[in-house]
């Protein structure tokens, strides 16, 4: 089985251009390792694929909403 740091950086590469893509990470779910789909919306295309299609690489992957994010001033 692959890495999951492997996985991350494939689903990163892959749907980085996404609309409502904001970022992927690693995190738990269920006691077992997870990818942390970061998006803008819940309606975005890439929120509902990963919503119906919960793993990337054999790895389950969780759709967290988060918004825009944006750097403030400093």
């Amino acid at each position: 089985m692959k890495a999951i740091s492997e996985a991350k950086k494939h689903l990163r590469d892959r749907y980085r251009l996404e609309e409502g893509f904001v970022g992927v990470g690693i995190g738990r779910h269920e006691n077992s390792e997870a990818l942390r789909v970061y998006v803008v919306d819940a309606h975005f295309p890439i929120a509902q694929k990963f919503k119906n299609d919960a793993t990337f690489e054999g790895f389950p992957v969780v759709v967290e909403v988060t918004g825009k994010i944006r750097t403030l001033p400093s």
